[in-house]
């Protein structure tokens, strides 16, 4: 029954066993041209493109580790950098700490030249009183002695008096 039904089908389709075997060599020669033109080309290209896309990803692992290795270079250089800048700072700190303290013994030494003018000049300042002061008991004591001896003294003696009542008057003080 099933080969009356094929025959059938065939029959009703208008084909005879000539012609399924045509069209299955047809369909092989065709699949084989298919093959052929077709299939191995694209083949070889899609071998190609996988190549080319190897290839490419081999490069940008190549890219990856070389800027990874630039990546590790500048970063060793920005703490060298780093570094230099903390020991120029310091430098200049140092530098900058020389100078302000060179700055202030400068001017202790001459503050202290300053005092040891002043001081200078006011030892003048009491010898020049010292004479004057002198001069003033000496003229002082000239004009009471005139008075109370009513007679004048000479140089000689007033110097004499006068040196032994500042002695005298020294050694009080």
């Amino acid at each position: 029954m099933r080969s009356v039904l094929a025959a059938n089908i065939f029959e009703t389709l208008g084909l005879s066993g000539w012609s399924i075997l045509f069209y299955a060599i047809n369909f092989i020669v065709l699949v084989g041209v298919v093959v052929l033109v077709l299939y191995r080309p694209v083949k070889k290209m899609l071998k190609n493109k996988r190549e080319s896309l190897k290839q490419t990803y081999e490069e940008n692992e190549k890219l990856k580790s070389e800027s990874e290795t630039l990546k590790a270079e500048y970063n060793k250089k920005a703490e060298e950098l780093k570094t230099e800048s903390a020991r120029v700072a310091a430098e200049v700190a140092k530098n900058a700490q020389s100078r302000a303290d060179a700055i202030v013994a400068d001017a202790q030494e001459q503050a202290n030249a300053i005092v040891d003018a002043a001081k200078k000049d006011a030892l003048y300042q009491k010898e020049q009183l010292k004479h004057e002061y002198r001069d003033s008991v000496n003229r002082l004591a000239v004009q009471i002695a005139q008075k109370v001896l009513e007679r004048e003294i000479s140089g000689d003696d007033n110097s004499e008096l006068i040196e032994q009542v500042l002695s005298d008057w020294e050694d009080s003080d």
